[in-house]
C-alpha cells in the first residue's frame, strides 16, 4: 500500500494541472528566488570584478607612474653631472685645447680637467662610480670614486653610444653593460652619454661626457613596488633591452619572461591583458620621461581575483540561505497577507476605468482592513469632488460668459445716450441759430453713424470704424464751430483689418472732452498709424492741455486694472480708455492693448498695439507700406 500511495502521489506532482494555486505559487516564487539570485550573482560578480580590476589597473598605474617620477628624479641628478663641465669656462676651454701648448700645458689641462671630474664626484650618491671626458682627439679623462686605471688604444668609434653622442645633442642612454675604457673591468653599470660643445661656437663638438652608475640606485626604486607572489617589474629599453631587473639584465630573460616581453606594446599606455598558458595577466606600462625607458608592471589576474572569488562564494551562500527562508516566510503568510491585497488592486483598477461604485467588503481590523475602508472612503470622496467641481465649472462658465457679455453692453450703454444728447443739443442750437445747412448736414451725418451702429456686429472692419469715426468727428468739429480740426492717416492695406466695434471712438472721445474743451485755442486730433516687427500700431494724438503727471499715474493704473482704493478718486472719465484696453487683451492677448502718454500743456498721446496678422481669411494680410 506504501508504494502505491508514493506512485499515486509522484503522478499527482508530475501533471502541472493538478497543483493546487498555493503549491503553484510556492513552487513558481522558489524557481524565481533561485534564478534571481543565481542571475544577481553572477552579475555582481563580474560587476565587481571589473570594478575590482578598474581600481587595481588604476592602482598599479599610480604605482609605477610614481616610480617613472623617482627615476626621472634619479636620472636628472646624472644629467646635472653631464652638463656640469658647462659651467666651468676654464675646465671648457682646457677640453677644447687639451692637445695644443707644450707638455707642460697640456699636463695642467690634464690636472685640471681630472681635479673638476673629481670634484663633482663629491656627491652623496654612492651609485654613481665614475664620470669620463673624451675630448676629440680622443684623449680620456677620469673622475672615479675608486683607482681605475684607464685603458689605453681605444678606438671609441666602435662604441655605438660615442658614434650616437657625436650625431645628436640628446642624453643617450646606455643599457646595462660592463664597465668600458678602464682595465680590468669588473662591475656592471649604465651610462648617461651627452656631447660637449664649445662655449665659444654651439656648432663645434669637443668632446663627449660619459657617467657610470651601478645598479643600487634603480634598485633601490624599484625593489619597494609589490607585485605580489606571481606579479613582476620589468625596466626596458626602445629596444627591450632589460635595464630591472639586474639578474636578468645581466644574464638575459628566461623563456616565460622574453615571451611575455615580446607580447608588450610598449608605447602604449592603455592597460592590457595578456595569455600566457594558463595564465592571465595584466599589464600597465609607464615610459620614462628622461630616457627611452619604459616601466612594465605585471599582475596575475588570478592573484588579483582570489579575494573577489572568495566574497563572491561567501555572498552567494549568503544569499541562498536567506532566500530559503525568504521562500518559507512567504508560504506561510501568502494565504493571510497577499489575497487581501490582490483584491484592493483589482478594485483600483476598476477605478482606473471609470467605475466608481465597487467598494471593498473586507471586513478584517488589522491594517489592511483599514486599508480596504479608506479605498472606500476615497472613492467615494472621489465621486463627490468630481460632482462638486462639474457644477463649479459650469458656474465659473456662466459667470464669466455672463461678466463678457455686461462688459460690452455696458460699453454701449455708457457710449449711445452720451453721444446722443451732445449731438441733438448741438443740431438743436443750429437750427435755433438758423444754421439749417449746418443742421442738414450733422443730421445725415447721425443718421449715417447711426445706421453703422445699428446693424453692425461686436466685430468691425478698420474701414467701416474710421467712416463712422470720421463722420463723429465732423459732428463734433461743427459742434465746436472751428474750434476742433482732425486729421485721420491710416493706411488702405488696413482697411480690412478686424477689430472689435467702437475701438478708437471711445479714445477720441475723451481727446475731444479732457483735451479740447477746457482749451481756448484750436486743437488739432491726429489718427495715423505705424509698424514694427510683428505688431499694427495706432496713435490717436491731441495738442490739448495734457495731463499732470499724478492724475496720468493714477489713469495708467485704472486702464491696466492696477488701481487701488487709494487710486480710483478722479479717474472715472478713463473708464472708457480701461474697457477698450481690456477688450484688446480679450481679444489678442495680454501683450496687446493701450499706452497712454500725456505732458502738462503740450497734448496727449494714445498708442494702441494690434498684432499684425490677417483677420479675413484668404483675403488680406498686412504688409508694411513706406508714407
Amino acid at each position: 500500500m506504501g508504494v502505491i500511495k508514493l506512485i499515486y502521489f509522484m503522478k499527482k506532482i508530475t501533471r502541472y494541472s493538478d497543483w493546487s494555486i498555493k503549491f503553484k505559487l510556492l513552487v513558481m516564487s522558489i524557481l524565481l528566488t533561485f534564478c534571481s539570485i543565481l542571475l544577481i550573482s553572477f552579475i555582481s560578480y563580474k560587476q565587481y570584478i571589473r570594478d575590482f580590476q578598474k581600481q587595481s589597473t588604476d592602482r598599479i598605474q599610480q604605482t609605477i607612474e610614481q616610480v617613472s617620477l623617482n627615476l626621472d628624479t634619479y636620472l636628472d641628478d646624472l644629467l646635472s653631472l653631464s652638463i656640469s663641465p658647462y659651467y666651468k669656462r676654464d675646465v671648457m676651454a682646457a677640453v677644447k685645447s687639451d692637445n695644443t701648448g707644450s707638455g707642460s700645458e697640456q699636463l695642467d689641462k690634464s690636472r685640471l680637467i681630472e681635479d673638476f671630474l673629481n670634484e663633482i664626484m663629491i656627491t652623496p650618491r654612492n651609485d654613481i662610480l665614475r664620470v669620463f671626458i673624451i675630448t676629440f682627439t680622443g684623449n680620456v679623462y677620469i673622475g672615479s670614486r675608486t683607482t681605475a686605471n684607464i685603458e689605453t688604444d681605444i678606438d671609441f668609434h666602435k662604441f655605438n653610444w660615442y658614434n650616437q653622442a657625436l650625431k645628436t645633442q640628446n642624453p643617450i642612454f646606455v643599457p646595462v653593460h660592463l664597465e668600458q675604457i678602464i682595465k680590468n673591468p669588473k662591475k656592471m653599470v649604465f651610462s648617461i652619454v651627452s656631447q660637449l660643445r664649445s662655449l665659444q661656437d654651439t656648432n663645434s663638438v669637443i668632446g663627449v661626457i660619459k657617467v657610470d652608475a651601478n645598479y643600487s640606485g634603480i634598485k633601490s626604486i624599484c625593489d619597494k613596488v609589490n607585485m605580489g607572489k606571481m606579479g613582476k617589474l620589468f625596466i626596458v629599453d626602445e629596444n627591450k633591452n632589460i635595464i630591472y631587473p639586474e639578474s636578468m639584465a645581466v644574464s638575459g630573460l628566461d623563456k616565460d619572461s622574453s615571451n611575455l616581453i615580446s607580447q608588450i606594446g610598449t608605447k602604449s599606455k592603455t592597460p592590457e591583458t595578456i595569455s600566457q598558458g594558463k595564465e592571465s595577466y595584466l599589464i600597465n606600462t609607464a615610459g620614462v620621461a628622461r630616457s627611452n625607458w619604459t616601466i612594465i608592471a605585471v599582475n596575475s589576474l588570478s592573484e588579483l581575483n582570489e579575494q573577489a572569488a572568495k566574497t563572491r562564494n561567501m555572498s552567494f551562500l549568503l544569499a541562498v540561505i536567506f532566500s530559503l527562508f525568504s521562500v518559507l516566510i512567504f508560504a506561510v503568510f501568502y494565504r493571510q497577507f497577499l489575497n487581501p491585497v490582490m483584491a484592493i488592486v483589482k478594485l483600483m483598477k476598476e477605478v482606473k476605468n471609470g467605475n466608481l461604485t465597487v467598494r471593498y467588503k473586507g471586513k478584517s481590523n488589522d491594517e489592511l482592513g483599514y486599508l480596504g475602508a479608506s479605498f472606500n472612503m476615497m472613492v467615494s470622496r472621489i465621486d463627490e469632488m468630481l460632482d462638486e467641481n462639474t457644477a463649479l465649472v459650469k458656474q465659473v462658465y456662466e459667470f464669466r460668459l455672463l461678466q463678457k457679455e455686461a462688459q460690452f453692453n455696458a460699453l454701449y450703454s455708457q457710449i449711445k445716450p452720451h453721444f446722443m444728447y451732445n449731438t441733438l443739443n448741438m443740431i438743436s442750437l443750429s437750427m435755433q441759430c438758423g444754421k439749417y445747412k449746418n443742421a442738414v448736414d450733422n443730421i445725415n451725418r447721425l443718421g449715417k453713424l447711426l445706421r453703422g451702429l445699428t446693424n453692425m456686429n461686436r466685430e468691425i472692419s478698420l474701414e467701416m470704424e474710421i467712416s463712422l469715426l470720421d463722420s463723429y468727428l465732423n459732428i463734433q468739429s461743427s459742434r465746436y464751430e472751428g474750434k476742433l480740426e482732425f486729421i485721420i492717416k491710416i493706411d488702405a492695406a488696413l482697411y480690412k483689418y478686424n477689430i472689435p466695434a467702437l475701438l478708437l471712438q471711445p479714445i477720441v472721445e475723451n481727446s475731444i472732452v479732457h483735451g479740447c474743451e477746457p482749451k481756448k485755442e484750436k486743437t488739432t486730433i491726429e489718427i495715423f498709424n505705424e509698424y514694427d516687427a510683428n505688431s499694427v500700431i495706432i496713435y490717436v494724438k491731441d495738442d490739448g492741455i495734457g495731463i499732470p503727471e499724478d492724475k496720468l499715474s493714477a489713469i495708467r493704473l485704472k486702464i491696466d486694472g492696477t488701481e487701488t482704493d487709494n487710486t480710483q478718486s478722479g479717474t472715472f472719465e478713463c473708464v472708457g480708455l480701461a474697457n477698450v484696453n481690456k477688450r484688446i487683451k480679450l481679444k489678442f492677448g495680454e501683450m496687446y492693448g493701450l499706452q497712454l502718454f500725456s505732458r502738462l500743456g503740450e497734448g496727449t498721446v494714445v498708442r494702441i498695439t494690434l498684432p499684425n496678422i490677417p483677420h479675413m481669411e484668404g483675403e488680406y494680410h498686412v504688409q508694411t507700406t513706406d508714407n
